[in-house]
């Protein structure tokens, strides 16, 4: 497969990820919207990501059909861990996500184009029976369509697998400050701007400071960066390194004062369509779809036109050893 075809597979939003529940999709945000300062829950955070995931960003919003967006209520359940019966899921996964328009508020300014704008990316979001319709207000388009320059991308599956909303934010953090060309990025912190950028207040209570007037230094380390680094030890895009003592930071030291926290990362610009676990688990697919493995191989192939399922019956012997050979070899190699 050519770097072409590769990245029309993964940036037009068609790979062998579209098979897995939830799919694994790149998506992308304009510079000025990812420091905007946002005030979702991680629930919602999470809704916001799917529904980018399926825009195409490099589509304009001049030649955009459309800037409502269709999810599979049950996949979205599932992405914020909404766990309940059919019944109830409705009800509950509204409960979780229904804030979603006010929270997306956001603040943002261009001064080299003299431009200052402020209001909610989401203007609506219905639950209707079987999907989710969001719809994004028309004025914001532009930072998630039609991007050519000054954005950066983001995995999904990344940000789903997050377990706190400091660890979305810390990802876009990373990702912005990222120089791609290096294997190993590195960036230091120090404690007052890690809590500024997670809205810790400086004392009282939540503000990490005991009775005493003293930073509860190992409470800070084992509720907001260990989980953090947790969360970012496990991504594909952005994936923080492990340093000898295990940690995944060291301490920036003044004498022996802890004055803040240096993190190491590296960078795939095209994480891994396929691994090994997946492939078994996309075998163990086909055993009860068969299609289930043409569809795979015309999309890793770049057959972007999946045809529909034929109702005649068909030959179930597939080539399993032939789709781990096709799916590995589509997977990209690091930059």
């Amino acid at each position: 497969m050519s770097k072409d075809q590769l990245d029309n597979q993964t940036e037009g939003q068609i790979s062998i990820a579209d098979l897995y529940d939830p799919p694994e999709r790149l998506c992308a945000v304009s510079r000025i919207f990812a420091r905007a300062r946002k005030n979702m829950s991680l629930a919602e955070q999470k809704t916001f990501v799917y529904a980018l995931s399926q825009l195409d960003f490099k589509e304009t919003a001049e030649t955009a059909k459309t800037n409502v967006i269709y999810l599979d209520k049950k996949t979205l359940a599932e992405i914020v861990g909404v766990h309940s019966d059919t019944d109830h899921l409705s009800v509950h996964l509204n409960d979780s996500i229904k804030n979603l328009p006010l929270h997306s508020y956001i603040q943002i300014s261009d001064k080299d184009k003299d431009l200052y704008a402020s209001g909610c990316v989401v203007s609506s979001i219905v639950m209707l029976k079987n999907r989710v319709r969001i719809r994004f207000t028309e004025d914001f388009i532009p930072l998630f369509k039609g991007l050519t320059t000054n954005y950066i991308t983001l995995w999904s599956t990344d940000i789903f697998n997050m377990t706190s909303k400091r660890s979305v934010q810390f990802y876009e953090y990373l990702r912005q400050i990222t120089d791609t060309r290096k294997d190993v990025n590195d960036v230091g912190l120090g404690v007052k701007a890690i809590k500024e950028m997670f809205d810790i207040p400086k004392d009282g209570k939540g503000s990490y400071m005991r009775k005493d007037g003293h930073f509860d230094r190992p409470a800070f380390e084992r509720y907001v960066i260990d989980p953090i680094c947790e969360d970012l030890s496990k991504c594909k895009m952005i994936r923080l390194v492990m340093q000898p003592d295990g940690k995944y930071y060291e301490k920036i030291k003044r004498g022996n004062r802890v004055d803040g926290y240096r993190f190491y990362s590296t960078y795939t610009s095209h994480p891994a369509v396929a691994s090994a676990a997946e492939v078994k688990e996309l075998q163990e697919r086909v055993d009860k779809n068969p299609q289930v493995l043409k569809v795979a191989k015309d999309i890793v192939k770049g057959d972007k036109k999946q045809k529909k399922a034929s109702k005649s019956p068909e030959s179930r012997d597939y080539d399993y050893g032939e789709l781990e050979q096709v799916l590995l070899q589509s997977r990209p190699k690091e930059d």
